[in-house]
């Protein structure tokens, strides 16, 4: 009888560990993949952007926070979010009129067209066309947070029919770029420029959504292997 109480508690305190530690788990990739701090502040920047390596180390470090986390819901590389994000912006200048109703007002860090979550803003813009580079109003999207437009712009590029062809090479970010920039911009250096930022500045070590994942798992399946071993 002792054996069969010896056994039943030690099969009752595995269950509980082995749940403790799904918990556990979870909230370890949880904590990994979440943006640490008020992340959708970006850093102190002058209004000319980031211009020294300092703040340029300090603004990809707040684009990657989001993009990786993207990377990791939907499978656009994050070196390309974050090079993007760069392009655009200019690397966050604001020094315009234009500039900040884009980048503070609207929140728009991708240059994505139409109506967003928290309307447009009507801003002059330069397109490509007949070999011409010509200047248009056009509306952008505005956004509530620069969470909400990095979420747009992933929602834009998965669920689009203008997007599906590249995204089966999205572990091959070269080939993406050059795939998406086909309907994304008018311009015809668009992917050499995205490229070009990020060879620079290596954001390629930033597609690695698998990583993040693991932190914390290993020591919780020892300790419910070792534990699985008691009777």
């Amino acid at each position: 009888m002792r054996g069969t109480r010896r056994s039943r508690k030690a099969r009752i305190k595995r269950v509980i560990l082995i749940a403790f530690c799904a918990v556990a788990g979870f909230l370890c990739v949880t904590c990994a993949i979440t943006p640490k701090g008020n992340s959708d502040k970006p850093p102190a920047l002058s209004p000319e952007g980031a211009a020294s390596e300092s703040e340029k180390a300090a603004l990809i470090e707040w684009l990657a926070s989001y993009a990786v986390r993207e990377q990791q819901r939907s499978g656009v590389p994050a070196s390309i979010t974050i090079a993007q994000a760069i392009l655009e912006t200019g690397w966050l200048r604001r020094e315009t009129p234009v500039r900040r109703r884009m980048v503070l007002e609207a929140k728009n860090l991708f240059g994505i067209k139409g109506e967003g979550p928290a309307g447009s803003v009507e801003i002059p813009t330069q397109e490509h066309e007949n070999g011409q580079v010509i200047t248009i109003v056009a509306n952008f999207r505005a956004y509530h947070s620069y969470a909400e437009s990095f979420q747009d712009h992933s929602n834009l590029l998965t669920t689009s029919d203008y997007y599906a062809y590249a995204m089966k090479y999205r572990d091959d970010p070269r080939r993406y770029i050059r795939e998406v920039a086909k309907n994304y911009a008018t311009d015809p250096d668009y992917a050499d420029e995205v490229w070009s930022i990020v060879e620079r500045y290596n954001l390629t070590r930033f597609d690695k959504p698998s990583q993040p994942r693991t932190k914390g798992v290993r020591p919780l399946l020892f300790w419910i292997t070792r534990f699985d071993r008691v009777e």
